[in-house]
């Protein structure tokens, strides 16, 4: 087995849990796999350009997170549209070139987060960026693999906001962002971007990881 599999969705919609089963079930069966983390502008090398930028500039920037000062300088358009270029490219290089080299390995890909969870996160963050004329999206959605399993996990907004106050999580989404972002992802749903869809508010853990194990083996 050397494919791609991805798990999409909200924040606390189940992934980490359902990646964490499907990895068990891998290593029961000697599968050669890699858990691969992937979001659009917190990829490796772009990570690695903004340390350089705070070393070098840190004074003079809003502290990282989500605060007033940081949104206030990405509404600048060359600055969203320098930082939107960067991120792509690395995201390009992740995608095209690394999730290949894995592939071409033997290893099976398990991505927490692909290509269209980006396009969610980026139509929320970047207003000022058109992705639907952007050159470099089209590049990333002509050369990123098609995965052969693709599974959105949905849960309604007030129930991924809810989880995310009881785990504590630091930076979480407000409500209307989780609403806004879900909007998203139900036009993308509609579109066929997911071929496996499971609502975890409606199915268990149990229940969801059999479906999702059933739709991997082809069972």
């Amino acid at each position: 087995m050397k494919q791609i599999i991805v798990f999409s969705g909200i924040d606390s919609a189940g992934k980490s849990t359902q990646i964490d089963i499907l990895k068990k079930e891998f290593i029961s069966k000697k599968t050669r796999y890699k858990i691969i983390w992937s979001r659009g502008g917190y990829t490796s090398l772009f990570e690695f350009m903004k340390k350089l930028v705070r070393l070098f500039f840190g004074k003079k920037l809003p502290k990282p997170g989500r605060n007033t000062e940081r949104q206030e300088m990405f509404n600048k358009k060359s600055v969203s549209k320098l930082w939107y270029v960067l991120a792509m490219l690395d995201l390009i290089r992740l995608y095209a070139f690394t999730f290949r080299l894995y592939r071409f390995l033997g290893i099976t890909i398990i991505a927490d987060r692909y290509l269209w969870d980006t396009y969610v996160d980026f139509n929320i963050s970047l207003g000022n960026i058109n992705l639907s004329k952007s050159i470099l999206w089209k590049i990333a959605v002509l050369l990123s693999p098609k995965p052969r399993k693709s599974i959105l996990l949905y849960v309604s907004p007030e129930v991924s906001f809810q989880r995310s106050v009881d785990k504590n999580e630091p930076h979480f989404d407000e409500l209307s962002v989780r609403e806004n972002r879900i909007r998203y992802y139900e036009s993308l749903i509609i579109e066929g971007k997911w071929k496996l869809v499971i609502d975890t508010e409606k199915e268990s853990v149990k229940n969801t990881s059999q479906k999702i194990k059933e739709y991997i083996y082809g069972i």
